[in-house]
Parts: C-alpha cells; structure tokens; sequence
C-alpha cells in the first residue's frame, strides 16, 4: 500500500449538525430489522436535518460533501435500512487510528442523491437532498465510516457492523465553509436544477 498522505478529518456535511445518535450506541433495533444478532450497536452518527418545527426546510435540506479526495462509490436504494445512500469511497490511502487503510464514508437516508457513481467530488460539493428514507424515524443523516484495504474489504470486527467511530475524525469545520468559490457556484447551479426539476 502507498504511504498515506494524511489523516482522515471529516467536516460537518451540514449545519446545523446536532447529533441525534451516537457511534456504538446498543440496541436490539437494529439485530431486529436486518435480522442480524451480530448488529448490537449503532453503525455511526446520526444528525438531525434542518430546524425543529421548519418541515419545509427539513424536507430540502442540503448535504455536502464533508471530505476531499473521494470518489462516490455507489447510489443505491435500501427501503428496509439506508434508503436512498451513497457512499464515498478514498481515492489514496489514509490513516485512521493510527492504521493506514482506505476510507468508505456513508451518508443515508436522502430524498434526492444529486451525484453519480465515479464521480469524483469536491470537499462541500452538493451530494444529496435529507430526508428519512428507508428504517429512519424522522429526517436525520447518518454517517458511516469503515477503514478498508484497497479492495474496499473491511479491517475492524465489532458489534456495529466492522464500522469506525466517524467523530473521532471531525475536524470541526463546516463543510460548506470549505467550499471553493467553483464549487459553491456549481452548488447553486445544481440546487436550481433539482428545486425547479426535480431532477
């Protein structure tokens, strides 16, 4: 493997970022839903979206690219789990914890994912619309981190799923407040384009 370039730091993909769940949190709903005895502890972070009580707001609400150097992995729909997810999968090797590995990040539970597979994006780049699709109680994102090797295969074994606690990784920062200017113009062009469309 490639030395790594640098540590792994996750901004905020959004903000107001007020987490609702954290990383590791035990609970039989999960061994429950996917029928998994092995699933025991929550698989990463969950933030509420939007303002309490603007549901307007929290049904538009933007996601953004909270890393720099990933290419998006898969879009994909999961009615019983994710629901409408991508993941975003490290372009280099990284370290996390103090081990060099890869980086897949998931980010669930959208109303529109608004990027493509392979493409590479930008840190605070638009990715998707939140919402609370799929086995979600109301409109939150939740944040997936699991450290890979190059082949994307899983290096941790624990009771949520093999993932990494992504909140040992924030940096701190928002990931709009990141955004190039290109990028914030491209974001306008791109929100334009589904509020008018849909699309």
């Amino acid at each position: 493997m490639p030395a790594p370039k640098t540590l792994l730091w996750i901004d905020f993909p959004f903000k107001p970022f007020v987490v609702t769940q954290q990383w590791g949190v035990a609970t039989d709903a999960y061994s429950n839903q996917f029928n998994d005895p092995d699933f025991k502890r929550h698989n990463g972070v969950d933030a509420n979206v939007g303002r309490t009580g603007d549901t307007a707001y929290r049904t538009q609400f933007p996601v953004y690219c909270p890393v720099e150097n990933f290419r998006v992995e898969s879009v994909t729909w999961d009615p019983n789990g994710g629901g409408n997810q991508l993941s975003l999968f490290s372009m280099d090797p990284v370290t996390i914890g103090g081990k060099q590995c890869y980086a897949r990040i998931f980010l669930c539970h959208g109303k529109k994912i608004l990027v493509k597979e392979n493409e590479v994006v930008k840190r605070g780049q638009l990715l998707m619309i939140a919402n609370n699709t799929g086995f979600s109680t109301g409109p939150h994102t939740h944040i997936g981190l699991y450290r890979t090797d190059a082949m994307g295969n899983k290096l941790d074994r624990n009771d949520a799923t093999g993932s990494y606690n992504p909140a040992l990784c924030y940096s701190g920062a928002f990931a709009i407040d990141q955004a190039s200017v290109p990028v914030l113009i491209a974001n306008g062009l791109r929100f334009a384009k589904y509020y008018l469309t849909g699309l």
